[in-house]
C-alpha cells in the first residue's frame, strides 16, 4: 500500500516535537515510573518523526533511567534546561561561574533547614545535613549521586544548584529571587525544590536549542507543563498545554488545559500528527 501524500497545507501543521515537563505533569499524583501507555505513545511519535523531549530539573542519568525503554530516541532537557542532550551529544551547556556558585552555596549552608545540591554534568554532589536526605537522594531520586565531605572541593562545571527542604520552598521564592536573581534564573521545581541556573539557562531556551538543531518552527512544537519552571518553555511552542493540577499562571499562560499528557498524544497518534484535525 503507497503511503497517502498530504498537501501543503498538511505538512504546515504537522507537529515535529513534543516536549513535556516530567514531574507533576507526565508523572502526576506522587507516580515515580512512566505509564506503559506513555513508553508505547514515544514509540508511536518516533515512527511518525515527532522527537519527544523530556524537560526536567532533573539530570540527565536520572532522566534516562525513567526513559529507560525509549532512553535513545527522545532528547532530553536537563536540569531545568542548563543542558540539552540528544543520542548521547551535548548539545547546549550552561555553566556558573566559580565564584557566584561558591556564593550561592555559602548562603544554602548557612541555613540549617535546607540541604544543598550541586549539579555536574555527570553527577549530583550533596553535602548531608540529614542522614534522611542522603538516603532520600541515593535510594530515591537515584541516578548518579556522590556524597562529599565539602562541596567546594567538586572540580567539575557546575549546571545548577539546588535547594531542599521537606516541607516546601515555594513561599522562600521571593526571598531567593532577592538575592541572586539579577544573576541567575532562579525557580521552584516542585513542592520541596528550588533550583538556580546561569542566567540563560531555562526550559524555553532547551526548546530552542532543540528548534535550532533540527530546524524546527514554533509552530510544529508542543509542550506540557504544570510548575512555574515550564512557563519559558509553554512560551517558545505554538500549542502549550497545562495539565489541571498546574499553577493557575501556568494555565493562564498555556492555551490549553488537559487532565493528562497522554490524552493529548492519544489524539496527535490518532491524526497522524497533523494538529489541523
Amino acid at each position: 500500500m503507497k503511503p497517502q501524500k498530504r498537501n501543503s497545507r498538511e505538512w504546515e501543521s504537522m507537529l515535529k516535537l513534543i516536549a513535556s515537563d516530567i514531574d507533576g505533569t507526565l508523572l502526576q499524583n506522587g507516580k515515580r515510573e512512566l505509564s506503559l501507555q506513555a513508553v508505547e505513545q514515544i514509540k508511536q511519535l518516533k515512527e511518525m518523526g515527532i522527537l519527544f523531549a523530556a524537560a526536567s530539573g532533573r539530570q540527565y542519568a536520572v532522566l534516562r533511567n525513567l526513559f529507560e525503554p525509549v532512553k535513545d530516541d527522545i532528547a532530553y532537557i536537563c536540569e531545568n534546561g542548563a543542558m540539552v542532550v540528544y543520542k548521547g551529544k551535548i548539545l547546549h551547556k550552561d555553566v556558573f561561574e566559580r565564584a557566584l556558585a561558591e556564593e550561592m552555596a555559602h548562603s544554602i549552608l548557612n541555613r540549617e533547614d535546607m540541604e544543598i545540591i550541586v549539579s555536574g554534568e555527570k553527577s549530583y554532589y550533596i553535602q548531608p545535613k540529614r542522614k534522611a536526605f542522603a538516603d532520600y537522594m541515593l535510594q530515591t531520586v537515584k541516578g548518579k549521586v556522590a556524597v562529599v565531605d565539602d562541596i567546594f572541593k567538586v572540580k567539575e562545571d557546575i549546571l545548577k544548584i539546588s535547594m531542599y527542604r521537606e516541607s516546601g520552598l515555594e513561599e522562600m521564592l521571593p526571598y531567593w529571587k532577592k538575592l541572586f536573581g539579577s544573576q541567575a534564573t532562579v525557580v521552584t521545581s516542585g513542592h520541596a525544590w528550588l533550583d538556580m541556573m546561569p542566567m540563560s539557562a531555562d526550559k524555553g531556551k532547551g526548546i530552542r536549542v532543540l528548534q535550532k538543531h533540527f530546524l524546527i518552527s514554533a509552530d510544529a512544537c508542543a509542550a506540557f507543563g504544570d510548575n512555574l519552571n515550564d512557563l519559558e518553555m509553554l512560551h517558545e511552542v505554538t500549542y502549550s498545554f497545562a495539565v489541571s493540577n498546574a499553577k493557575e499562571e501556568v494555565k493562564e499562560t498555556a492555551k490549553y488545559e488537559t487532565e493528562r499528557v497522554e490524552t493529548v498524544l492519544e489524539k496527535i497518534i490518532q491524526q497522524g500528527g497533523n494538529w489541523n484535525e
